[in-house]
């Protein structure tokens, strides 16, 4: 496939969507947010939590096991 080819499909599709039911100053808005995060990767504090709760739950698991050892001794 083409980019002539991609874009007539394309076309033909979105004669098919409903119209938009946002004002243009809400529109343009809404683009312009969306392209500034066209290109660029996750931002770094979405692994904050997850490194926490990992943090959390290994510490939780080595002290539990470590009382599971000293029952056993």
């Amino acid at each position: 496939m083409t980019y002539e080819d991609d874009a007539a499909k394309l076309h033909e599709i979105s004669r098919e969507l409903p119209a938009i039911d946002l004002d243009a100053t809400s529109a343009e808005r809404i683009a312009f947010r969306a392209r500034q995060d066209v290109g660029r990767a996750p931002s770094a504090k979405r692994f904050i939590e997850p490194v926490i709760a990992t943090i959390v739950t290994g510490s939780y698991a080595v002290w539990a096991v470590l009382k599971v050892l000293e029952a056993l001794s």
